[in-house]
């Protein structure tokens, strides 16, 4: 049986009257009938599509794909000469329900099966509307988009799975593209876009998408407003694969031309927030004359015009001008309370310097009363000091010339030889002479005005009391000068108390 199926599947591998004749033969043992493809070898073939041994079903299912991708002709006759009916043999193979039998070996275990199953497929979904519509009922798609999101499918199958998709994209109908759609073919679109040999028919794919897509938003925006609708998931992906494929660099110039080709002709990208947005939707974007560049309904591109620049910088400059007059009232304000401020301080400082004027002018009476009684408390005793040594000077002349007198009749009245009352009398003179000396020192100490202590000049105690302005001080001053004066009193009355007692030995 495998050699059998892989036989056929040489045969159709051939001219497209040996494909007719394995479609027409019928088994020798049936009686002779009408050719049909219904009693040829298709409808066998495609039971043994699903048989358990690979080695049967991969020779069968090879010879269902040569049938398939194989091109009609008029010239069909077989080898008795018979003229062979003109049909399409894809569609002898979907009359035998041969699409959901391939549906069942998209998922078989041996990829070489998956493969061929795939290629199959892809030849179908690449015929006419209603071949298209036979894979799409089989339910194909979902599986064939499961093996191309799946990164660990084989690669030779999961580029056989991508033509099925992007065959049926670019020959289905809108309806059909519509289900493809909804089913993730733009998933499978955009792999294909990664492949440089794909990329072309990829974008042909992807633009076939989009004029689906914008002619059933068109048909539903008359029933449903734009915030209702809101933006198409399909066209935003879509926006950004052609994006990425005019961004990227590509071997030939004609993928990037096509690719801004269609990004043109079908979207915008606003020139503020950089969002996508389909041309079909007039309300979601606007082209700007003056910025000259789309921008979407959220962005303002007003504030980038010239003449809001304009009234921004008036606005700009009538704040400043506020600003400047404002800081000119403060700083006036400023300098106006420095000024108050100032001016109080220096009333303030006047009405003070009066008060201490006032002070000192009642002051000045006192000082001056008090200076003329300490001066006049200073002259009384020098007064009565001069007078008593005058009286003292005057008795010790008078006891002096008493003494001369007393001597000289003793002189009289004793021998030359000397004798006690000489000797002492001698004594008593020269005590009493010092003692003159003495009292002629300090009458002459107290007849001038200076001071016999240190040797100062005479001290002004009024001018002493305006320097220090102390009272106290004052009259510390003069009892220091007191106490000098009454020691120079207490010499002198020692003096003369020697004096007195000289007289009273010499008596």
């Amino acid at each position: 049986l495998t050699f059998t199926c892989w036989t056929l599947s040489h045969l159709c591998d051939g001219p497209s009257y040996h494909i007719a004749a394995v479609i027409y033969s019928a088994s020798s043992w049936q009686p002779r009938k009408k050719l049909s493809p219904a009693n040829g070898l298709v409808p066998r073939l495609v039971e043994l599509l699903l048989h358990p041994s690979p080695k049967v079903a991969k020779p069968a299912l090879r010879t269902i794909g040569n049938i398939v991708c194989a091109d009609c002709s008029s010239d069909q006759t077989d080898i008795h000469g018979n003229t062979l009916p003109v049909v399409d043999f894809t569609e002898v193979i979907l009359e035998c329900h041969a699409v959901p039998c391939l549906r069942r070996l998209i998922g078989h275990h041996n990829r070489e099966i998956q493969k061929e199953a795939c290629w199959t497929l892809s030849n179908i979904a690449a015929g006419t509307a209603s071949q298209i519509q036979a894979v799409i009922d089989s339910g194909a798609i979902p599986p064939l988009v499961e093996l191309v999101n799946n990164e660990l499918t084989d690669k030779e199958v999961r580029s056989e799975a991508c033509w099925v998709v992007l065959n049926a994209t670019s020959c289905g109908n809108d309806e059909q593209i519509s289900i493809l759609i909804e089913e993730g073919c733009v998933s499978v679109l955009g792999v294909l876009l990664a492949e440089p040999n794909m990329v072309m028919m990829a974008l042909e794919g992807i633009e076939r998408v989009l004029k689906t897509e914008e002619a059933q938003d068109s048909e539903d925006l008359y029933h449903k407003s734009e915030e209702e609708l809101g933006q198409r998931p399909t066209i935003i992906k879509c926006a950004s694969l052609i994006k990425t494929v005019t961004e990227s660099p590509h071997n030939s110039s004609a993928v990037p031309k096509r690719a801004k080709r269609i990004w043109e002709r079908h979207f915008v990208s606003c020139a503020l927030c950089h969002n996508n947005y389909s041309r079909c939707r007039l309300r979601d974007s606007h082209f700007c004359n003056e910025c000259k560049c789309h921008v979407c309904s959220k962005c303002d591109c007003r504030v980038y015009h010239l003449s809001y620049q304009e009234e921004l910088w008036a606005e700009d400059e009538e704040k400043a001008e506020e600003s400047k007059k404002n800081k000119k009232s403060k700083k006036a304000k400023k300098k106006q309370k420095a000024r108050e401020k100032a001016a109080e301080k220096k009333k303030l400082e006047s009405q003070q310097a009066a008060q201490a004027q006032q002070q000192k002018s009642k002051a000045a009476p006192k000082k001056n009363d008090a200076a003329a009684a300490a001066s006049s408390q200073e002259k009384e005793p020098r007064s009565n000091a001069i007078k008593s040594k005058d009286d003292a000077s005057s008795d010790k002349a008078e006891s002096v010339e008493n003494v001369k007198k007393a001597k000289s009749a003793t002189r009289k009245s004793t021998s030359s030889s000397p004798s006690r009352g000489s000797i002492e009398s001698d004594a008593v003179d020269s005590q009493l002479g010092a003692g003159a000396d003495n009292n002629g020192d300090a009458n002459n100490n107290g007849g001038s005005e200076t001071n016999s202590s240190n040797g100062q000049p005479p001290i002004d105690l009024v001018l002493y009391l305006q320097q220090t302005g102390s009272i106290i001080a004052l009259a510390k001053l003069m009892d220091s000068l007191y106490d000098s004066e009454y020691e120079d009193e207490d010499n002198v009355d020692k003096g003369e108390q020697q004096q007195l007692q000289a007289i009273d030995l010499v008596q």
